[in-house]
């Protein structure tokens, strides 16, 4: 019984085609909703643990510091950003604003100082140093220090991706809280679990078509 090379055809890219839309669905939206790993080297800093930053974020000038954890080459990151921009824009005379980001290629450092905003300042994180410091491993990822920097709040952004529900904005009500002069927040594992991408992720296939403005 001969077999048409239709059957032979179909049989063979059927399999493949489910695996691509597979692994797709993979790499853009099932990972995200996992907890990224843990790096083998993770040192846990505590809320009310003081950091020693100084050097990298300089003179407070009597106002705390809002860090954000940007990765141009994670989907979640990017998709972030527009939220992490309202935010700036809102409190951008409370808080000394800095993004940070690991070593990239210079083409797209050079791209994110031309678009960044103008009250917010890029820091390379060479050697991860800041991110240790302030045990973040995973974008994006905020983190909020007091004027004599002690970790105020470090987490995530909100319970949903889209940011959309006032009662899960961790990061907008850890502003809020440290701005009124309350207590830190304990907003339970939803807050401080790491969802997103490796710090560190990068991918051949993705395009740095983002744009900040």
């Amino acid at each position: 019984m001969r077999i048409s090379k239709k059957i032979i055809i179909l049989s063979v890219s059927l399999p493949l085609i489910f695996f691509a839309i597979g692994y797709l669905l993979w790499e853009n939206e099932l990972q995200y909703i996992t907890p990224t790993e843990l790096p083998n080297e993770y040192v846990k800093v505590k809320v009310m643990d003081k950091v020693n930053l100084e050097e990298a974020f300089g003179d407070s000038n009597g106002k705390p510091f809002f860090i954000h954890y940007y990765n141009p080459y994670c989907p979640c990151s990017k998709f972030n950003y527009a939220y992490y921009k309202s935010l700036t824009d809102k409190y951008e005379n409370d808080f000394n604003l800095f993004l940070v980001i690991r070593e990239m290629d210079r083409d797209v450092i050079d791209e994110l100082k031309e678009n960044i905003q103008t009250q917010v300042t890029l820091i390379i994180d060479k050697g991860g140093e800041i991110a240790k410091q302030t045990g973040v491993y995973s974008t994006p990822q905020a983190v909020l220090l007091t004027t004599d920097y002690t970790l105020y709040y470090r987490g995530n952004y909100s319970r949903t991706r889209y940011c959309t529900t006032k009662s899960y904005n961790y990061a907008e009500m850890a502003i809020d809280s440290l701005l009124a002069g309350k207590k830190a927040p304990d907003f339970g594992d939803f807050a401080i679990t790491s969802y997103g991408c490796s710090l560190d992720k990068e991918r051949a296939f993705y395009q740095v078509l983002f744009s900040m403005n």
